[in-house]
């Protein structure tokens, strides 16, 4: 205090002023609230620095990791997905001709072996052959058309799926106490050609549609074959919906049905479009087709 004392005495004669005691308390208590001031002001600033050493301190380390990581492992995903796209897209054209075609028949064999021959698709009770009236034909045509849905999913094409239900529309199946289920032909060719796949399992008391996969089939090379005259002329307008100058993502398969004996409409044969489904990456069977009967 001694020492604040003197150095109260010293400025007030600097300043002129006389050092009254009033004078000296009220200087000393100036300059001792200066220091309190600083005193304080150091405290404070170094409580704040400490404060924020242990705040860092405690931070995990690998945050600025973790989001550059996961940046990455977004723009890697979206990268991916271009990729794959692209692949999908890009795929036909790193292909010959023949390997697009040896593709989309092997796709058309992998699924037509996929099932044995005379499979049933749809089968009704003995008992609905006695009063065939009560069952709808609109019924019997939703169940096949589901019941190939769930039998074959992606394999065919949604395009089939719709062909196949505007033939049962314009072909109904039919239940009737001698044939049995049957599905009759009603002179719509256009809509009977899916109808190259199936069958009934006899002719008379039939319960059951079945499936058929021993017919002989084979890739056709559709502008060769178009292009020589008698097949120009009779079949100038199959197929047309394709431009076959620039679209590489439809091969046809032929199918030879004409030497084999069904219990329904034959045909002489169909020519069945095979589609690359890009999304997918690989080849469906559509419900595009062209033919005849016999």
């Amino acid at each position: 205090m001694k020492i604040f004392d003197r150095r109260v005495e010293k400025e007030l004669e600097e300043k002129g002023i006389q050092p009254t005691e009033a004078v000296k308390k009220l200087e000393h208590s100036r300059q001792v609230l200066h220091v309190v001031i600083g005193v304080l002001a150091i405290l404070v600033l170094a409580l704040g620095a400490g404060v924020l050493y242990f705040h860092n301190k405690n931070q995990p380390q690998a945050t600025p990791t973790v989001v550059s990581s996961t940046k990455e492992e977004t723009n890697q995903q979206a990268k991916t997905t271009e990729s794959t796209v692209d692949m999908g897209a890009d795929h036909l054209l790193k292909l010959s001709a023949k390997e697009r075609a040896d593709e989309a028949t092997a796709a058309f064999k992998n699924w037509y072996t996929s099932f044995k021959n005379d499979t049933p698709i749809l089968e009704i009770n003995e008992e609905l052959l006695k009063n065939p009236s009560g069952t709808s034909p609109y019924d019997l045509q939703e169940k096949l058309v589901t019941n190939m849905k769930d039998k074959f999913g992606t394999l065919l094409a949604d395009s089939y799926y719709k062909s196949l239900r505007d033939a049962l529309n314009a072909n109904p199946l039919t239940i009737d106490s001698e044939k049995g289920l049957t599905w009759t032909f009603e002179g719509d060719i256009d809509n009977w050609l899916i109808t190259w796949l199936f069958d009934t399992e006899k002719d008379t008391k039939n319960t059951k549609i079945v499936l058929r996969n021993d017919f002989p089939y084979e890739w056709t090379d559709w502008e060769k074959f178009i292009e020589k005259e008698q097949n120009k002329e009779k079949f100038g307008n199959v197929l047309n919906s394709i431009d076959w100058d620039n679209d590489i993502s439809h091969e046809v398969i032929t199918i030879l049905t004409a030497n084999d004996k069904k219990h329904i409409e034959n045909l002489a044969g169909v020519f069945a479009v095979m589609q690359y489904n890009e999304k997918l990456g690989f080849w469906q069977l559509t419900g595009t087709m062209g033919g005849g009967k016999q």
